[in-house]
C-alpha cells in the first residue's frame, strides 16, 4: 500500500499551520515507516499532482469543530459529509473537495487538530505551543492505529 501524508495549512496564520508543524516534527518516523510527506500548505492542486488512484491518504489539518484546542480527530475521507469538510477548513477550496473534482480514487483518514486562534503570525498560539509534543504523540498514535487497520471511526 502506498501511503502518503498531506499537510494542509497556511503556516503564516498562527494555529492553522499546526498540521504543517507537527508533520515535520515527526517526518523521520514517517520517513522510517516509508510514508510520503506532501507538505502541500493550502495549494490543492499542488497536492493533487501528487496523489495517484489507488493511494492511501492520511490529511492532517486544523480544525474548529468547537472541541478544545489541541483536541485530535479522525475520521475516514469516505465517512466526511458536507458539514465537515465545509466547517473543517479554513481554506477556499479544500482537498477533500478537489479529490472529487480531480476524480481521485483513494482511500483514507482526515486527522484534525483543533485551533485556538487564527490570525495573522508564524508562531502556534500558546496553548497549542505548551501541548505541541502531546498533540504529535496523539496524531503519531492516530497514525499507528489507521496503519493497524485498528481505527475506531
Amino acid at each position: 500500500m502506498n501511503v502518503k501524508i498531506i499537510a494542509i495549512g497556511n503556516p503564516i496564520m498562527m494555529d492553522d499551520g499546526v498540521g504543517i508543524s507537527a508533520v515535520k516534527e515527526l517526518e523521520e518516523w514517517l520517513t522510517k515507516k516509508e510514508i510520503e510527506i506532501i507538505i502541500g500548505e493550502t495549494d490543492m492542486d499542488y497536492c493533487m499532482d501528487y496523489i495517484s488512484d489507488g493511494d492511501f491518504i492520511i490529511i492532517i489539518d486544523a480544525t474548529n469543530l468547537g472541541y478544545e484546542p489541541c483536541h485530535v480527530t479522525t475520521c475516514p475521507i469516505r465517512e466526511l459529509d458536507d458539514d465537515y469538510r465545509s466547517g473543517y477548513s479554513q481554506h477556499e477550496m479544500s482537498i477533500l473537495k478537489g479529490l472529487t473534482l480531480y476524480g481521485k480514487k483513494v482511500e483514507g483518514y482526515f486527522i484534525g487538530i483543533e485551533i485556538n486562534t487564527i490570525e495573522y503570525g508564524c508562531e502556534l498560539s500558546d496553548i497549542l505551543q505548551r501541548r505541541f509534543m502531546c498533540i504529535c504523540e496523539d496524531v503519531k498514535k492516530e497514525i499507528n492505529k489507521i496503519l493497524r487497520g485498528s481505527i475506531n471511526a
